[in-house]
């Protein structure tokens, strides 16, 4: 189970957040049995610690499954280059720049295409015998192609000349829009590394390991338009293979497995930290988006990006969604500044509920309803689903986690976290972001830490099974990019 948190609604300071060394969570058992804590330290450059960097794959764009049309016939495949680099340079006959360039990458075809180049000459605005005529006095050997407008457009042919370099993955590596002089050096040395499968680029660090190295491996990276605000892992089978979505920049972004983009949204009402409401009773997906803080929450449709809000009593904290996950039975549990309050999905305004006005953090048990954290530090449920915790959480903040057996708490500084089954060995773990900029997964039954880095600007957590394996992938939402994370050997 998900949960997320703000740190500065409580006149939480900068001294607050430094005092002591490390960060405490504990696991409080439903049966009253003692449980474990748990210590993070602060500290991101630790004595006798080696760190060791996360790399994540670079992403690049992928030519598309498209065909060029050759002159004076037939057509080639961007396919049928995989394996070879791939140049493809659109120009034109009265294009003055694209005849300066132009016997450059003739002399690249005549030296290059034995070592695996593959290079095509795009006519932009003649036809198959004319475009034949100006190779032609060009002393152009290459391959000529026509221009396909949907090709074009796909590629996003802005002027001319427009040159572009796709490796042997099919990667689009490098791109010149235009052309000034000495740029064919530029073009030699990006061709001869892709040649040569230099893979110098084609990651990078996003976190500095600093125990459990091996255990996490990132599977993929990519940056949004603004901060990573929010990021959510989706069930399978969603329309459009829709397995990640994240805010940020005013929209909301998804993401398939492989973490290519299947779709954007603006949405200006869900900015901020996102939870699946399930499926409308008209089949819709829809999610909930909330700022601490704001006094209203946002829900759209993953689809339409049609949007509504929910006003609230009180200034929020915490949300959590309970109740059927399709339908009219879904509900909305807010801890707010006056107490928890409950707002059905067809609701304009949520309601404060009555005796719950201690109630400072939430979260949903599976299968179960939604337990709240008293400012007292006792646990218990709002609908009376879930029997109460029968100790008292002393010193706990914020619910990170619940099961049937328990649940994990820990301080404010501790701004996400969620549960799920990361590593092959079995059992499910606890991975937590730290406002010192930690990301630690705990073994749950033990809180023994197996794995923790130092991850800048890490603020938001989810995760989800994205290749049907069995086990979750731990999704990261930090600075402006969303990261994930998988298993390193299964």
């Amino acid at each position: 189970m998900r949960r997320r948190f703000a740190f500065g609604l409580a006149a939480l300071t900068l001294s607050a957040v430094l005092a002591g060394q490390s960060d405490e969570i504990s696991w409080i058992r439903a049966d009253g049995a003692p449980g474990w804590r748990a210590s993070i330290p602060r500290e991101l450059h630790q004595d006798g610690v080696t760190a060791s960097p996360l790399l994540a794959p670079t992403w690049f764009a992928k030519f598309p499954d498209a065909k060029i049309p050759l002159a004076p016939q037939g057509s080639f495949e961007l396919a049928s280059a995989r394996g070879k680099v791939l140049l493809i340079d659109y120009w034109a006959s009265w294009c003055a720049p694209c005849l300066k360039e132009l016997p450059h990458l003739q002399q690249l075809h005549l030296t290059r295409s034995g070592a695996g180049l593959v290079a095509v000459a795009v006519n932009a605005d003649e036809d198959g015998t004319k475009a034949l005529e100006s190779a032609k006095r060009l002393g152009l050997t290459m391959t000529i192609g026509l221009n396909d407008p949907d090709v074009y457009r796909t590629l996003g042919v802005r002027t001319l000349p427009t040159l572009l370099v796709f490796d042997k993955e099919g990667r689009l590596r490098a791109r010149w829009d235009g052309y000034r002089p000495g740029l064919e050096n530029e073009i030699t040395a990006m061709v001869d590394k892709l040649l040569a499968g230099n893979p110098a680029g084609t990651t990078r660090e996003v976190a500095a390991v600093l125990s459990g190295q091996g255990r996490l491996r990132a599977l993929w990276s990519r940056d949004l338009a603004g901060t990573a605000d929010g990021v959510l892992g989706l069930p399978a089978g969603i329309e459009g293979g829709r397995r990640v979505v994240a805010s940020g920049g005013g929209e909301l972004v998804s993401f398939d497995a492989a973490g290519e983009v299947v779709a954007r949204v603006m949405a200006r009402s869900t900015e901020g930290r996102l939870i699946d409401f399930g499926t409308a009773a008209d089949g819709a997906r829809e999610l909930v988006g909330f700022r601490p803080g704001g006094m209203a929450i946002g829900v759209i449709g993953l689809r339409s990006g049609a949007e509504r809000s929910i006003a609230l009593p009180a200034p929020a904290l915490d949300v959590a969604a309970s109740g059927d996950a399709g339908g009219d039975g879904r509900r909305l549990a807010v801890a707010t500044m006056r107490g928890a309050a409950l707002a059905a999905a067809s609701d304009e305004r949520a309601t404060l509920l009555q005796g719950a006005g201690g109630v400072r953090s939430l979260a949903a048990v599976p299968g179960r309803g939604v337990v709240g954290l008293q400012e007292d530090g006792s646990i218990g449920a709002l609908d009376g689903s879930t029997p109460a915790w029968p100790k008292p959480a002393v010193g706990a903040e914020h619910l990170l986690a619940a099961q049937t057996d328990g649940a994990a708490a820990g301080p404010r500084t501790v701004i996400a976290a969620v549960s799920g089954r990361f590593f092959p060995e079995g059992g499910r773990q606890l991975a937590v972001a730290t406002y010192a900029g930690h990301l630690a997964v705990l073994d749950e039954p033990s809180g023994r830490i197996l794995f923790d880095a130092a991850w800048a600007g890490v603020h938001d957590l989810s995760a989800g099974d994205l290749d049907g394996d069995g086990h979750d992938e731990l999704l990261v939402a930090a600075g402006r990019s969303v990261t994930a994370l998988g298993a390193a050997a299964h």
